[in-house]
């Protein structure tokens, strides 16, 4: 206290005193106890990526700061939401699940099952189509009485060209082997072949349901 410093003056400097020593300790030891907001070593990625290379992560952080923390990511670029987790909710949503996940298992079997059983009708069904196309075509091309074979080649895939060309070279008269092939341009109507050739496929109109 200063000779000429009255006692109201010096109690307000010591109080002015007290307290910043006071907030400045208070300060130190709030520092000591929260030094960060994001809880050390708490990001954790959980192996959940897209095909674009973005991925989930969990932090874990101060209630207070919460808020604080989703803006500050908001500005980098990266969406965050609170996660507040619900036990009695997360019992509820396992239960339901378990249940889903029987009933999808049941109808995928009977799914199965009808499909299997209507697979085999139906490729029953489109043979009879196929040999009753290749018969007609046999005769319109070949004449009336029918004296021609018909027969099921299963080539190996890649190998339906070759296939192709070694049963030209096989059954095509000599002199007419240079006029059979495949179709050079759209405006011919299909491949030529000494042979009528029906590929195993379902009818176009079918592609379009």
């Amino acid at each position: 206290m200063g000779l000429e410093e009255k006692p109201e003056e010096f109690e307000k400097k010591a109080h002015a005193a007290v307290v910043n020593l006071l907030e400045t300790e208070f300060k130190k030891k709030q520092d000591a106890r929260m030094p960060f907001v994001i809880i050390p070593d708490t990001p954790y990625e959980l192996d959940i990526t897209d095909k674009e290379g973005n991925g989930v992560y969990r932090l874990i952080v101060f209630k207070a700061q919460a808020e604080d923390v989703i803006k500050a990511l908001r500005k980098r670029g990266t969406t965050s939401r609170i996660f507040s987790y619900d036990k009695a909710n997360w019992e509820k949503e396992s239960q339901q699940k378990g249940i889903l996940k029987e009933q999808v298992q049941n109808l995928t079997t009977t799914l199965m099952r009808t499909a299997m059983t209507s697979f085999q009708q139906i490729f029953i069904a489109l043979m009879h189509l196929k040999v009753v196309r290749a018969y007609v075509d046999g005769v319109l091309r070949f004449g009336i009485p029918p004296k021609f074979y018909i027969g099921v080649i299963i080539p190996k895939k890649g190998a339906e060209k070759q296939v192709l060309l070694e049963l030209t070279e096989v059954l095509a008269e000599a002199s007419m082997k240079e006029m059979y092939g495949e179709k050079l341009d759209s405006s011919e109507a299909d491949d030529y072949w000494p042979f009528v050739c029906v590929n195993l496929t379902s009818p176009l109109f079918l592609h379009n349901h």
